[in-house]
């Protein structure tokens, strides 16, 4: 490499780190203005709140916003490059552009790499502890009602709960349909199941039976049963925010576990596991942009340039939201889902790349 090489290499990795403290220490200090009163109150002590949370708190506001860092940082440095005229007099030397992106393209290469490994591995180990704090100083978990709850328990039995208590595991408007070869030969409906911790079995109220054969269907009714199913309160899981702390390993057994038993929602967590290798790829992207954009200079400078990338980051994280939701809610595969954002700035960054000063 060339001097001139590591004279943009540390320019944009020192830039990154300046940038970077400099907006955690902003976002650090909003986070604690809105929690200071809950911290108060449940007397968590300064050590704990440094040492058990913002420590952990660091690593997920940096996976979230991390390749819009790199996009400010990048073109906070090159502008000023571009103000100096230090950009003509490397061109004027005789190195192409595109030979002047080689050092962008290894300072991106050492972030992505941090941030792959980051959102992959670490970040989801600080998440839990992170919840694990806010849990119990910020905010005590609250086990309201749950809403249809679908899973296949074993091969050929799927089980439905409309409503379910998980304080007290408690449901209501239950049914459990067994299949074999595809037709349906058992059903049990109930107005309330519930579990008896005691005996370690449900209790069924005001149930309804119907055994179907080719002899001819057999149905029993009562108020109350006492029986045995292939699962168990553990099993029922309500987990919004499980998906935050896995690793990816652990993401993709669990995805695997949920198309297994038949549960919906699954794209939900399909789309997080994508979104790991997407953000890191996005720094590539933003990068790009950046040094595009603000290698030109223009009136207004440094100014105009961040007010155009803090408006490309904007827009990027509105695609983004789209484009994720038609997949959590929509046939969008999720995977396609994540990464529209980075294709279509993907063809952006190409052209720009194309206009830039040579």
């Amino acid at each position: 490499m060339k001097k001139i090489d590591w004279y943009i290499l540390k320019k944009f990795l020192g830039t990154f780190v300046f940038i970077m403290a400099l907006l955690l220490s902003i976002t650090i200090v909003i986070d604690l203005s809105e929690k200071i009163d809950a911290f108060v109150d449940n007397h968590a002590t300064t050590k704990v709140i440094v040492w058990d949370y913002y420590i952990y708190f660091i690593p997920f506001i940096t996976s979230m916003i991390g390749p819009f860092f790199v996009l400010v940082a990048v073109i906070f440095f090159t502008s000023q490059m571009a103000e100096r005229l230090e950009i003509v007099a490397i061109l004027n030397s005789g190195t192409s552009f595109y030979r002047m992106l080689y050092p962008y393209f290894i300072g991106a290469t050492i972030l992505a790499i941090a941030f792959y490994y980051g959102n992959h591995y670490f970040v989801p180990y600080s998440n839990y502890k992170r919840i694990a704090f806010e849990k119990k100083y910020v905010s005590k978990p609250i086990e309201g009602l749950r809403f249809n709850f679908h899973r296949r328990v074993e091969p050929g039995t799927i089980i439905y709960i409309e409503n379910y208590k998980p304080s007290d595991a408690t449901g209501f408007k239950f049914s459990i349909d067994k299949f074999k070869d595809g037709k349906l030969v058992y059903k049990l409906r109930s107005e309330q199941i519930a579990w008896d911790s005691t005996r370690k079995h449900w209790k069924v109220s005001n149930y309804y039976i119907r055994q179907l054969s080719d002899n001819g269907d057999k149905i029993t009714s009562g108020a109350m049963l006492d029986t045995t199913f292939a699962f168990t309160p553990a099993d029922i899981k309500f987990t919004e925010m499980y998906k935050d702390v896995m690793t990816t390993p652990e993401l993709v057994a669990y995805i695997n576990e949920m198309k297994r038993s038949g549960q919906s929602n699954v794209e939900f967590y399909e789309v997080e596991r994508y979104r790991r290798t997407s953000s890191s790829f996005s720094i590539y992207v933003m990068t790009l942009i950046g040094v595009s954009v603000a290698s030109r200079k223009v009136r207004g400078g440094l100014g105009w340039h961040l007010v155009l990338g803090i408006g490309l980051s904007a827009l990027y994280e509105i695609v983004m939201k789209f484009s994720t939701t038609f997949s959590t809610n929509a046939s969008l595969p999720p995977f396609l889902g994540v990464w529209i954002p980075n294709l279509l700035y993907m063809g952006l960054a190409i052209y720009l790349v194309r206009k830039a000063p040579k």
